[in-house]
């Protein structure tokens, strides 16, 4: 794949990542709730109301982006995420050694929250994700990808109570994944 063709794939993406994000806000509300968790552990995340969880998700976790560093790490190549079900970002990676795409294939590299987004949107489209979300923390973010979005049944409500002040990754430390 040419630059050319990559900068063009790029916008696609973002465009559907657009379309997938719009869509989960109509159909779940995602982006309207008052807090959002995430369990790494369970490799999930949630969103609630005052009155309680209301939307889950599953999640593959593509990368995060440092303000101190400004550069981009897969979350395929962060240590700090050994052990923990990333899901399959790595075909995104493949993608990138098989199209000879540097930025699809490098673990680091120089970047800016511009390119966190466009990573997470290539990755999307790749993996024909339901949406993305963007968790910050003290030294960057963290781009996730949702998929198997549902409203979260009453009688399992128990077991998505918030782990941490709102919106924090629980089970690891936040800040460092950041790359």
């Amino acid at each position: 794949m040419t630059y050319t063709e990559f900068e063009k794939f790029i916008g696609e993406s973002t465009a559907y990542l657009q379309a997938c994000n719009d869509r989960a806000n109509r159909d779940f509300g995602v982006g309207d709730y008052s807090r959002y968790d995430c369990d790494l552990t369970r490799n999930e995340i949630w969103w609630s109301s005052e009155e309680g969880p209301r939307v889950r998700a599953k999640l593959t976790i593509v990368g995060s982006w440092s303000t101190s560093s400004e550069t981009w790490l897969w979350a395929w190549a962060n240590p700090h995420l050994s052990g923990v079900d990333i899901g399959p970002i790595d075909k995104v990676r493949n993608f990138g050694e098989d199209e000879g795409i540097p930025k699809l294939a490098e673990r680091k590299w120089e970047a800016d929250e511009v390119d966190g987004w466009e990573m997470t949107a290539v990755a999307a489209r790749l993996l024909e994700s339901q949406g993305a979300y963007c968790s910050p923390n003290r030294s960057g973010f963290l781009f996730m990808l949702y998929d198997s979005l549902e409203f979260i049944p009453e009688e399992e409500s128990q077991r998505y109570l918030p782990l941490k002040k709102g919106g924090q990754v629980d089970s690891t430390n936040s800040d460092a994944l950041s790359s």
